[in-house]
């Protein structure tokens, strides 16, 4: 270094001088820090020894061009070389060159900066960009198999797709479901891929009784994951050809297991996608069953209206005809008897007691058609309803208030039959005079029918929709639950509180709101 610029040991790089025959003259102390050599070892020495190309050889054309031809130039930039490190590691490195004279010499200062944790960092981005790619095609296909998945009605076929996917979620092939059997009370191989197929042949078949991941993990409902299935001693097959395995229960319905031939074949993520889509599977499973309950549902339900309907039919025809026969002939005993009639109090008697039985059969008739949906509606207003049934039941001395007016839609036939209903329950419980209003609720779609009369007693006020609930002895007990029916059949709701003047008040709710109505004339 006594030859050459003392400000070579004050530049932050590492820093050679070679001659034009390709010799390492010189180099600052920054050449012990990086690469680990004393520089005075390295003069001498041949540059090639100390620097490379990265994809071998020799210190590349660049370099060696400048070496032998040092023509007085501006300084190149750009040149990416190696350095071996005293240790014998690599040394990544971006080199400048400059040439300069010296006592009638030409050399060329080698400036050499050290990019290793820029590599790192471009080697972590890069890894960063292939994680986040990654992660961005799994869960695109994680929401593409969801979405294939959820139209699925059939517990097997969701099985055989969801292990179908599983390549494409998690990107490994090997992956079967096993299902639970309540009437073998095991877990039975359902669904499988090719590859698994391939590779392991029959699936077997798994029990409280013999010794597996599955079934432990179906028992406790924790997914487990065996980096070396050969070193866990409970697995089934000591043979298997699976060296890692996941097994993810499936809560209720059984679990699902990816496999591979590799000793610690999935990472973290991995296992956070395993137990995403087991649970899309099993909620998947949730819709199907509740589904299939439903349909079962609907079939009795269907299988009920049947009954009512033949039940309707035998009301209808063989109750009432005899019903009529016996009006007649009491009508005839009356005619005959004559004023007599008085001394005979028992006739009045089965007089009451048909009216009941012919009170029944309505009624009776009316619950028969509780299963009807009711398919076609029609806009009706309130106040126009009202009167209409007001004027079809004998209300005596009571008096009809209607407050706020209400357009909405329903089956006009179907609700008159309610508000009446109501309407003489509460001429029967309230007395002669009662007072009833009628009206829109407050701030929210729906109606009201309050009475003035003594209400509901408590000790009856749960089961007041119940069939066969009445507070009068001569009452049938079906009125509130054909109110009860034909508000369900349209989708409300229906409530009993107590009205301000302590009578009863039915709230009717979700009713669907039709064209406001215009302002009654008074």
């Amino acid at each position: 270094m006594d030859r050459f610029p003392e400000a070579l040991d004050g530049l932050p790089n590492p820093v050679i001088v070679v001659d034009t025959d390709g010799v390492v003259r010189a180099g600052n102390a920054r050449i012990e820090d990086v690469l680990g050599y004393d520089p005075a070892d390295l003069e001498g020495s041949d540059v090639e020894a100390l620097l490379s190309d990265p994809s071998g050889g020799g210190p590349g054309d660049d370099l060696e061009r400048y070496v032998t031809d040092p023509e007085p130039r501006s300084m190149a930039a750009g040149l990416e070389l190696v350095a071996r490190h005293a240790d014998g590691s690599e040394v990544p490195l971006m080199i400048s060159l400059g040439p300069f004279e010296q006592d009638g010499e030409t050399y060329l200062v080698v400036t050499m900066v050290d990019v290793r944790e820029r590599r790192e960092k471009q080697v972590q981005l890069h890894e960063k960009q292939v994680q986040l790619h990654r992660r961005t095609r799994t869960l695109e296909a994680l929401h593409e198999a969801t979405q294939d998945l959820l139209k699925t009605t059939d517990r097997v076929v969701a099985a055989e797709m969801a292990v179908e996917y599983v390549e494409d979620v998690l990107g490994h092939p090997i992956a079967a479901i096993w299902l639970y059997d309540e009437e073998t009370n095991a877990l039975e191989p359902a669904a499988w891929t090719d590859a698994a197929d391939e590779l392991v042949g029959d699936h077997p078949r798994f029990t409280e009784d013999d010794p597996s991941i599955s079934w432990e993990v179906f028992e406790s409902g924790d997914p487990e994951y065996v980096a070396d299935t050969h070193a866990e001693p409970d697995r089934y097959n000591p043979d298997s050809p699976i060296r890692s395995e996941l097994v993810v229960p499936l809560g209720r319905y059984g679990v699902i297991d990816v496999g591979s031939t590799e000793r610690d074949a999935f990472d973290e993520s991995e296992l956070a996608v395993a137990r995403l889509w087991a649970a899309t599977v099993t909620m998947v499973f949730v819709r199907i069953e509740r589904e299939r309950q439903l349909r079962v549902r609907e079939d009795e339900v269907a299988r009920e209206r049947d009954r009512l309907e033949e039940f309707a039919g035998v009301v209808s025809h063989d109750l009432r005809n005899p019903l009529n026969v016996a009006r007649g002939n009491l009508d005839m005993i009356r005619d005959r008897i004559g004023e007599e009639g008085e001394e005979f109090p028992e006739i009045d008697t089965v007089a009451r007691s048909l009216d009941r039985m012919d009170a029944l059969v309505e009624d009776l008739l009316a619950l028969a058609r509780r299963g009807e949906a009711i398919d076609e509606t029609e806009s009706v207003t309130l106040s126009a309803l009202v009167e209409e049934c007001w004027a079809n039941v004998d209300t005596a001395d009571a008096s009809l208030v209607v407050g706020d007016d209400l357009r909405f839609r329903a089956d006009r036939s179907r609700l008159r039959q309610a508000l009446e209903n109501l309407i003489a329950n509460a001429v029967t419980h309230g007395g002669d005079a009662v007072t009833i209003e009628v009206g829109a609720l407050e701030g929210e779609p729906g109606f009201y029918l309050v009475d003035d009369g003594p209400g509901i007693p408590e000790e009856f006020r749960q089961d007041a929709f119940c069939a066969g609930v009445s507070t009068d002895p001569d009452g049938t007990g079906f009125g509130l639950k054909i109110v009860s029916e034909v508000a369900d059949a349209h989708g409300w709701s229906v409530s009993l509180v107590d009205g301000d003047e302590g009578g009863a008040r039915f709230e009717f709710r979700d009713v669907d709101s039709a064209t406001a109505v215009p302002e009654r004339a008074e």
